[in-house]
């Protein structure tokens, strides 16, 4: 089948690279200028291993594999240690990868066969369905048919809107935002240092490539428009304004003068179907369990796999092959949704007897591995 990809991040490659596997032909789009790469450290587990191997790409993974959050450091007020996070008890397995995101991009990509069509700087402006065929139109001004369109776009979808209607219709904010920014080469022989104060957590993050400055704070809903970079530096200054714990005011500013400064909401994705017609949804744009849960990339590696497998089930069937990519997918879905919960009172305790209370049972767990 002739099949369009929106949107070239882990799902919308995974997707890709499965369907060529397939024998399907391939329109990739992305609508920056290239893949993002940017990024804290993110973890491939439990049963989307098996997913990498089918498409040989484990023993890559398996080589580029780092432990940067078993040496991450939480600090107090005055700077001085709390304890030293392990997330082994995070995995589904022994077997669960950490990876650097550019290299899990640069791997992923990798698998995409060599003369993909892939167009950066690119995205619909308009998807109209007929009976045998979608009809899409470009911002590049082009126009096509396919056979299937995959809306890969990510919790913010275009796809979605245009084709089963706007955002707040299946997007629910969390009350919390995540940060990131690089702001330089990793500091050599340094761990990673977490904070925690009553509604927040702060990072300074070593990975392979960068330092890193982030974290989540819970807040009321912005009306802000999180790609007018003044704008989102002005609602971070207000978010810290006044603290003078640990090294925030210096963090805070090193992280406003970087480019690659990434703010948005924590949110998740539920909708009663991820398909109408020949479009379906695949990764957050379906089914977005938030960055709290950890496990966007699995996800969105096993949306591309069941996907390609219904297809090859119910040739000639998309309704028959979307409901059961669905019925596959949603059970891991669930799980990743129903784990947030827990996981916003973890990493955003929102008193200061949370933040205490965190911090004894990190040293539990500490003192439980020696």
């Amino acid at each position: 089948m002739k099949i369009l990809v929106i949107g070239a991040g882990v799902a919308g490659l995974s997707t890709t690279a499965h369907l060529q596997r397939a024998g399907h032909s391939v329109t990739l789009l992305e609508r920056a200028p290239e893949f993002r790469t940017s990024g804290s450290p993110i973890d491939v587990r439990g049963d989307t291993l098996d997913m990498v191997k089918a498409l040989g790409l484990y023993d890559q993974l398996k080589a580029d594999e780092i432990r940067t959050s078993a040496d991450s450091v939480f600090v107090d007020d005055d700077g001085d240690r709390v304890a030293v996070m392990s997330t082994h008890y995070l995995n589904d397995s022994d077997d669960d990868i950490e990876i650097a995101r550019p290299d899990l991009m640069r791997i992923l990509a990798g698998a995409l066969a060599p003369d993909t069509d892939l167009r950066f700087s690119t995205t619909v402006t308009a998807i109209a369905d007929g009976p045998d065929k979608v009809h899409v139109v470009l911002s590049d001004g082009t126009e096509d048919d396919y056979d299937v369109v995959v809306g890969a776009d990510g919790v913010h979808s275009l796809t979605r809107s245009l084709v089963f209607g706007p955002e707040p219709d299946y997007v629910r904010f969390l009350g919390a935002y995540i940060f990131l920014a690089p702001v330089g080469p990793p500091a050599d022989g340094q761990p990673s240092y977490l904070h925690l104060a009553p509604g927040r957590m702060l990072g300074l993050l070593q990975t392979p490539y960068t330092e890193l400055i982030g974290g989540y704070v819970r807040s009321p809903q912005l009306t802000i428009d999180y790609r007018d970079p003044a704008a989102v530096r002005e609602a971070i200054r207000g978010i810290f304004a006044g603290d003078e714990r640990w090294r925030t005011q210096e963090l805070v500013e090193r992280m406003l003068e970087s480019s690659g400064l990434y703010f948005d909401e924590c949110a998740q994705t539920y909708m009663d179907t991820w398909s109408k017609g020949h479009v379906v949804l695949v990764g957050d744009a379906a089914h977005c369990a938030s960055p709290l849960a950890g496990r966007g990339t699995s996800l969105g590696i096993s949306a591309g796999r069941f996907l390609t497998d219904a297809l090859a089930a119910h040739p000639g069937d998309l309704a028959a092959a979307f409901a059961e990519y669905e019925q596959r997918q949603r059970p891991y879905v669930e799980r990743a949704q129903a784990h947030v919960a827990g996981s916003i009172d973890r990493n955003i305790p929102a008193t200061a007897e949370a933040v205490e209370a965190q911090h004894e049972w990190l040293r539990q767990q500490e003192a439980s591995r020696v």
